[in-house]
C-alpha cells in the first residue's frame, strides 16, 4: 500500500563515491555538486568542466548537418541572383522563432524574402499544395521550410515541376520508411545518414546552425551572427521543450543573456508585457512568460501576430502586438480550463486503471488547445494521452503526449492506416483523423500501449539525487548548484529527500486556494528558522494535514527572490508519512 499522501514512487539515485571524490579533487567542488554531475553522466573532470563552463566555441561545426553545403550553395545563388525567397514556418513558438530568424538573417544579407506561418485551422500543419501554388503565382524561385517539411514529398515534387527549388530544414522525425523529400537540400539531424554530433536541436536550432553556416560561407563574422540571433534560438529551443544538453545548453545559456539585452523591439515589448524586463532571465521565464504568449497566437487566432512581433522594427507596433498577445493568452487560459474539465469528465467514465493509453475526443474543443490538455492529462495519470478536437466537417484534429517508456510517434505510425496524416516526435505528435474512426483508433492505441507498458511504467517516478539534512541546503550551497543551470528538459533541477521534517504551519495560496504552502522548521538556512515549501496545485490536501507533525519531503531547493529579499525555499514534489 502506498504511504499516506504519497502520489509517486521515489527512487533515490545511486552514488559513485570514488568518481565523486575525483571530481571534487580535480575541480575543487563540493560533494553535492560532484554527485549531481556524476548522476548526469559527467564522470570525468573534462566532461564535467565543459558542462559547468559552457562556451560558444563548444557549438558544433554547422557543415556537419546533412546537406548543409548544398543548402548554402543554393542560398548563395539566390542571393547573387536576387531571387525571391519564401520562408514557410509553423504556428508554434519554435516555428515562428525559426521563421523570424530565417527572415531577419536573409533580409540582412540583402535577399527579397516573404514569410508565411499557417493558420492552425484554416491552413493546417506543414507545407500544403495551396502554399506552393501561391509561391508560384508570386514568382518565388526558392522555398525554405523551417520546423516543417520533412514529410511533404508530394508538395516538394510539385514545386520542382513548377521550377521552384526547395530547401527543407526541420527537426521532426522523417517518414518511417526513411524516404525524404526530393528537395535541393534536406537539413535535418534526424536523417538516418546524419553525421551531426547532436540530433536534438529544435527547429530554430537547425535554422540557427544553417544560417551560421551561410554566414561562414559568405565570409562574414560568425560571432556577430551569433550575437544577433541567439535570443530567438533560445526562445524556440525552450518553448519546444528540447533537452538542455550539449549544444542546446550553450544556445540557451547565452541566448538568455542575449534576450535580456536584445535590441529587437518586439522582444523588449514581450519582456515588459510578461513582467520580465530589467532582470536576469531563466528558462522558466521563457517557458511560462514568453512562450505562452507566442504560442497563444497560433492556438487562438492568427500565428502571424507572434511572427510580426519578432520581425517589427517599430516600437509602437511592438507594444500593440504585445497587448494583443497578452489578451490572446488570457483567452487561451480560459479555454484550456474549460476543455480540461470536460476532458477529465470523459476520462472519469473510463477504467483508468486498465487503460494504457487515454484517448478523449470532444466537440467545440479548439485544436490549438488540445496539445496542452494532452500534456496535463499525461502528466496527471502518467499514461500516453491523445486528445482530439472533433470538427463539424467530420474530421478530428488531435495532439498526443507520452511518457518516457512509450514512443507515441511509433505507435501512431502503427495506426497509420486509420489516420489521414500524422507527425511528430517520440513523446509529442499531432494527427488528423476521420471522426468515425476515433473508436477504432482508441482500441488500437490501447492494444499497442498495453503490449509495451507495464504497471510500473504507468506510475510516475521521482529520482531524487540523495537523502539530505535540509540544513545543508543553505543559500551558499544553492548558489553553487546554480552552476548546473540552465535547468529544463534533459537537465532537471535536482531533487532531494529529507526525512521527518517538522511542519510549523500549513497555509493555502492562490485565488481559489489551489496551492499548499508548508512552513518547515529548519534551523540554519533562513534567519527566521523556517523554510517556505510551496506545493503547487495540492491545496485540496490542506484539510487532511496538521501543523506540529512531521513528513518526509521530496523537493527542489530554490532561491526565492521577492521585493528585493532572497531566501531559500523548497518546492515540494511529493510528501509521505515518515518511515519509522
Amino acid at each position: 500500500m502506498r504511504r499516506s499522501h504519497q502520489s509517486k514512487r521515489w527512487k533515490v539515485l545511486a552514488a559513485d563515491l570514488v568518481t565523486e571524490e575525483i571530481l571534487q579533487r580535480e575541480l575543487g567542488i563540493d560533494r553535492i555538486l560532484a554527485r549531481l554531475l556524476v548522476q548526469r553522466g559527467l564522470t570525468t573532470p573534462e566532461t564535467a568542466n565543459r558542462f559547468l563552463n559552457p562556451k560558444l566555441d563548444q557549438l558544433h561545426d554547422p557543415f556537419l548537418l546533412p546537406d548543409a553545403n548544398k543548402a548554402c550553395e543554393r542560398l548563395k545563388l539566390a542571393l547573387a541572383g536576387s531571387e525571391k525567397i519564401m520562408i514557410h514556418g509553423d504556428y508554434d513558438g519554435d516555428g515562428v522563432t525559426s521563421a523570424a530568424l530565417w527572415t531577419r538573417c536573409l533580409r540582412a544579407l540583402g535577399a527579397e524574402v516573404d514569410v508565411f506561418v499557417p493558420h492552425r485551422r484554416r491552413d493546417g500543419y506543414d507545407m500544403r499544395m495551396r502554399f506552393v501554388e501561391e509561391a508560384r503565382e508570386r514568382g518565388v524561385r526558392l522555398i525554405v521550410t523551417t520546423d516543417c517539411g520533412i514529410q511533404r514529398c508530394d508538395e516538394v515534387d510539385q514545386a520542382r515541376a513548377w521550377g521552384i527549388d526547395v530547401i527543407v530544414t526541420d527537426h521532426h522525425t522523417p517518414n518511417a520508411d526513411g524516404s525524404l523529400p526530393n528537395a535541393v537540400a534536406v537539413v535535418n539531424p534526424h536523417r538516418r545518414d546524419s553525421r551531426y554530433p547532436f540530433a536534438n536541436l529544435a527547429g530554430v536550432g537547425v535554422a540557427f546552425k544553417l544560417c551560421e553556416a551561410l554566414t561562414i560561407r559568405l565570409g562574414l563574422n560568425r560571432a556577430d551572427f551569433q550575437r544577433g540571433f541567439l535570443d530567438l534560438a533560445a526562445i524556440g529551443t525552450i518553448t519546444d521543450v528540447m533537452p538542455l544538453l550539449d549544444e542546446n545548453r550553450v544556445i540557451v545559456r547565452y541566448g538568455l543573456e542575449a534576450l535580456r539585452t536584445s535590441k529587437k523591439v518586439g522582444l523588449r515589448a514581450l519582456l515588459v508585457a510578461a513582467g520580465l524586463s530589467d532582470r536576469a532571465l531563466t528558462v522558466a521565464d521563457v517557458g511560462f512568460g514568453i512562450g505562452p504568449r507566442l504560442n497563444a497566437a497560433g492556438r487562438i487566432d492568427e500565428a502571424h501576430y507572434a511572427l510580426d512581433i519578432l520581425l517589427t522594427r517599430d516600437a509602437e507596433e511592438a507594444a500593440s502586438l504585445a497587448r494583443r498577445l497578452n489578451d490572446l493568452n488570457a483567452e487561451r487560459k480560459d479555454e484550456q480550463k474549460r476543455i480540461l474539465a470536460e476532458a477529465l469528465a470523459l476520462i472519469s467514465q473510463q477504467d483508468v486503471a486498465e487503460a494504457r493509453c487515454l484517448v478523449v475526443a470532444g466537440e467545440d474543443w479548439s485544436s490549438g488547445i488540445v496539445g496542452l490538455i494532452a500534456s496535463k492529462i499525461a502528466q496527471q495519470f502518467h499514461r500516453p494521452c491523445v486528445v482530439i478536437a472533433l470538427g463539424s466537417d467530420g474530421m478530428g484534429k488531435g495532439s498526443a503526449r507520452s511518457i518516457p517508456a512509450f514512443n507515441i510517434f511509433e505507435a501512431m505510425d502503427a495506426c497509420g492506416g486509420l489516420l489521414v496524416e500524422y507527425g511528430g516526435h517520440a513523446h509529442a505528435a499531432g494527427l488528423s483523423i476521420s471522426s468515425d474512426r476515433v473508436g477504432e483508433f482508441t482500441i488500437q492505441m490501447n492494444r499497442i500501449a498495453t503490449a509495451a507498458l507495464s504497471d510500473e511504467d504507468c506510475v510516475a517516478t521521482l529520482e531524487p539525487a540523495m537523502e539530505i539534512d535540509p540544513a545543508r541546503l543553505t543559500m551558499e550551497c544553492l548558489e553553487r548548484l546554480r552552476r548546473l543551470e540552465p535547468f529544463g528538459h534533459g537537465n532537471p533541477s535536482p531533487l532531494f529527500v529529507s526525512r521527518s521534517v517538522s511542519i510549523r504551519e500549513i497555509l493555502t495560496m492562490g485565488k481559489e486556494k489551489e496551492h499548499l504552502k508548508f512552513k518547515l522548521g529548519i534551523d540554519g538556512v533562513n534567519r527566521w528558522g523556517t523554510v517556505d515549501a510551496p506545493w503547487f496545485y495540492r491545496g485540496d490536501l490542506a484539510q487532511g494535514m496538521q501543523s506540529g507533525t512531521a513528513l518526509d519531503f521530496c523537493f527542489q531547493p530554490d532561491i526565492n527572490e521577492f521585493n528585493g529579499k532572497r531566501s531559500v525555499q523548497f518546492v515540494v514534489e511529493d510528501v509521505a508519512a515518515p518511515e519509522w
